[in-house]
């Protein structure tokens, strides 16, 4: 399970998170996605992006699947969930995902300041062919329930 921070931040808490690969474990994606949805505090409701859209936003490998859920233009909270056909494309898209909340960062950064701050401690776990990534102030939250779908 390889867990991730925007480049030049504090490092992320990884005490919490096994070492252990979870390669070839099986993850109710949606699941889990419906179970951040509900249970995690955003600042406002996520709704999900529709497939062109969200594609123009975070480029993923081929033969990615990509749900993008996002709020209000003045809120930075969001929900990245890609499956990719392989574990070096989920990498790539991990990389992809780093990349697209760093170039959010900076349109909030002069905008509205504190929804920058929220970016910085954005969750961002891979595990096999997955990636979840989550915005939101209740990054521990949306953690432990990550960490804890792949655990299983």
């Amino acid at each position: 399970m390889q867990v991730s921070q925007l480049e030049g931040e504090s490092s992320p808490k990884e005490s919490a998170v096994p070492q252990a690969t979870a390669s070839g474990n099986t993850v109710d994606i949606e699941a889990l996605t419906k179970h951040l949805l509900e249970e995690t505090e955003f600042d406002t409701k996520l709704e999900r992006l529709e497939d062109s859209v969200a594609e123009g936003m975070v480029e993923t490998e081929k033969g990615s699947r990509l749900e993008l859920y996002m709020g209000s233009g003045t809120s930075s909270d969001e929900l990245v969930v890609i499956t990719a056909p392989d574990e070096t494309a989920a990498e790539n898209n991990q990389k992809a995902v780093e990349t697209h909340f760093k170039e959010m960062k900076k349109s909030f950064e002069d905008y509205i300041p504190e929804q920058a701050k929220k970016i910085e401690n954005a969750v961002i776990i891979r595990c096999g062919c997955y990636v979840v990534a989550c915005v939101t102030k209740d990054a521990d939250t949306a953690r432990e329930m990550i960490v804890g779908a792949f655990q299983k």
